[in-house]
């Protein structure tokens, strides 16, 4: 299989699939039913025996000496097939400064219930898109795993597991990292990530970068942006972000279960919206 026709596959399906839009059942606002979540996505191809891989993600401080190669996930593994799914320009126009009315009394909410949505919902429709592509290789007779939803992703430290979907993507030459940790691409940052590894030999797409940061500019606007300072530039691209001060932030806003389905949703995302990364490279 190419990686044309590969990506034109997934291209159709992230379109025409019902899954990338909030449903009348699941809207926690009926205004927000028929959102659209993602808009075309960005498909990259890394070989799985990338000394990215296999060896840089291993060192400490890049991810882990206990980071799992695709090699390790799934022997015979050829490729790597990376993803991001950008949200729409609705999600991300409604998360720049509003926050809304929390739906549920005493507990805050951190972000636009569109992001919510997103956030919730959209890591939903990642799940759906691995599996089509897991679906796609396996017909054509190849082997497939989905680290993130193969039951086998083990957590190292609190903020780190035995795979990355962010390095991976940044392996599939879909771009580089920035100040606040998150992966800014030809389409931006705001958006959420997914992959699967597979025994087909697709032919890697370029990587047209060396440097892990060369997409980040280091203006601070994330640092600026993030309502509780987890960000500070002063500190290095690489050390950036404090997840120890983001994450408990994010866990705050935890709301109750909602709808027929129980969904429990949080978010915030104010380090992506709004900021010259938000949807493109950002100029120098």
């Amino acid at each position: 299989m190419t990686n044309e026709e590969l990506m034109k596959q997934i291209i159709h399906f992230v379109a025409s699939s019902p899954d990338n839009y909030v449903s009348d059942t699941d809207a926690i606002d009926p205004a927000l039913a028929g959102l659209k979540l993602y808009g075309e996505p960005l498909i990259g191809i890394a070989c799985a025996d990338d000394p990215l891989f296999t060896t840089e993600f291993k060192k400490e401080g890049v991810i882990h000496p206990d980071y799992m190669s695709p090699t390790e996930w799934l022997p015979g593994t050829k490729s790597v097939v990376s993803f991001f799914l950008p949200f729409t320009k609705a999600v991300k126009e409604s998360n720049r400064d509003k926050t809304d009315e929390p739906y549920a009394a005493g507990i805050p909410q951190r972000c636009s219930t569109e992001w919510l949505h997103a956030r919730i919902e959209g890591q939903t429709f990642v799940n759906h898109v691995t599996t089509y592509i897991q679906a796609l290789l396996e017909d054509a007779g190849f082997e497939t795993v989905c680290p993130t939803t193969s039951g086998n992703l083990r957590m190292i430290t609190p903020y780190l597991s035995t795979w990355s979907e962010r390095h991976a993507a940044y392996a599939a030459g879909l771009g580089t990292f920035g100040l606040s940790k998150g992966l800014i691409t030809e389409k931006g940052m705001a958006g959420r990530f997914g992959s699967v590894i597979t025994t087909a030999k697709i032919p890697p797409t370029p990587r047209p970068y060396s440097d892990p940061f060369a997409y980040c500019t280091m203006c601070g606007a994330c640092m600026k942006k993030c309502p509780v300072g987890a960000i500070n530039k002063e500190n290095g691209c690489a050390l950036g972000k404090d997840q120890t001060i983001c994450g408990p932030y994010v866990k705050s806003s935890f709301l109750p279960p909602h709808g027929p389905k129980q969904i429990v949703r949080y978010g915030c995302g104010k380090c992506q919206c709004g900021v010259p990364c938000e949807s493109s490279i950002p100029e120098r």
